[in-house]
């Protein structure tokens, strides 16, 4: 293997990381960041969702809404296979 002098390495290094840095300066950047939006949870109301008006929200109201949906089990903390409004407000300050 041929020896290197530490001066050709050092070289070589800065040539790499100056083309690299002419490659780097021609990417497209966006002209504005999209925003980063709210979690879909915030935006749904109790009472959208309670099709039957009883106060409470059973599985199958929620189909709508996935990330409800999913988690029914979660939100339901005392395990009585509905959603209520305490339940629900607790899901959207958490």
């Amino acid at each position: 293997m041929k020896k290197m002098s530490l001066i050709k390495v050092t070289l070589a290094v800065m040539v790499t990381a100056l083309v690299s840095s002419l490659v780097s300066a021609k990417d497209i950047m966006p002209k504005s960041i999209p925003a980063i939006e709210t979690p879909a949870t915030t935006n749904i109301k109790f009472e959208e969702l309670d099709l039957d008006k009883n106060s409470l929200l059973s599985l199958v109201e929620t189909e709508k809404y996935k990330i409800i949906h999913e988690s029914f089990t979660a939100i339901d903390s005392n395990n009585d296979a509905t959603i209520s409004q305490d339940e629900f407000l607790s899901l959207i300050h958490i």
